[in-house]
This record gives structure tokens, sequence and C-alpha cells, in this order.
């Protein structure tokens, strides 16, 4: 299983499909954090976060079909785990920058004395633009495997 190197994965995914057992993990993840969105409390829940889960749902529905579209469309091969491991690594990646990111703009925000309560209309849309983004990008991902247009990887081995 992958957490970070997209490189290597892109790569095992264009030599060949994986099996169930090697997506096994994936899937479980994948399950495990859907069924945990679930616990999130909602009734705390402002007018931005209503608007952010509303718009997370949409760009679920529309960036599924562009990268069913990246991948080759009604031609390509092999969506579901494309989609699947590649958007886990790509999710991971963009978690870490996303955490990293938000912990500066909630400094910024403490020492400026701009803390809120509830979800602004500037938050909801940082992280709307950033939904938007992890989809073009696992989009690119996957359609770079779809051609087959994965580079050799040239970087040295980590242990």
């Amino acid at each position: 299983m992958y957490f970070w190197r997209i490189h290597k994965l892109k790569q095992e995914l264009v030599a060949s499909p994986l099996s169930d057992r090697q997506l096994l993990p994936y899937l479980l993840l994948y399950s495990a954090l859907t069924a945990a969105a679930f616990m999130v409390p909602i009734e705390s829940a402002g007018p931005w976060d209503i608007v952010g889960g509303s718009w997370s749902v949409v760009l679920a529905v529309f960036g599924t079909v562009y990268v069913y579209r990246r991948n080759g469309g009604s031609e390509g091969e092999h969506l579901l785990q494309r989609i699947l491991t590649i958007g886990w690594v790509v999710g991971v990646r963009w978690g870490a920058a996303l955490a990293c990111l938000f912990m500066a703009y909630f400094s910024a925000a403490e020492i400026l004395g701009e803390v809120s309560e509830n979800t602004t209309w500037y938050e909801a849309a940082l992280l709307g633009l950033a939904e938007g983004l992890l989809y073009w990008r696992i989009g690119q991902h996957v359609s770079d495997v779809a051609t087959g247009g994965v580079r050799p990887d040239t970087s040295p081995e980590r242990a």
C-alpha cells in the first residue's frame, strides 16, 4: 500500500492491474473514513458548513465524472482501482499540505484576533477550492496511467 510515493504507484498501475488483495487496504481505509464522516455532529453546523458540505457532494459527482473522462471514458479501463489508489495517495499528500496551510491560517487568525466560532465564507471557499484542485490532480495522475505516460522513476530509493 502506498501513502506518499505516487510515481511508484503509477508505474505499478501501468505495468498491470492490481489484484483484489492489493486493493483491499485502500477499500478498507476508504470505507472506514467514510463511516467516520457520519460521526461528525451536524447540530453545530453553521450556514457555511452547509454550503461547504453541499459543494463537496456536487464536486464528488462532477469530480468523479471528470476523472472517468481522464481515464478514457467508456474506452477506459480499471477506473475503480485507479481512482481508489491514486485518490488515496493524492488525498494523503493534500491532507498534509492542507494541515500545514490551515495551521498557518488559524495561527495568523489567532494573532490578529480574527478567530470565529463558526466557519466563515472564506474558510469554506478555501476548502472548496482545495477539494476542486484535489480532483483535478487525481485526474492528471489517472490520465498518466491510462495513457501510459508515466516516466521512469529517477529518484533515489528511500528506506
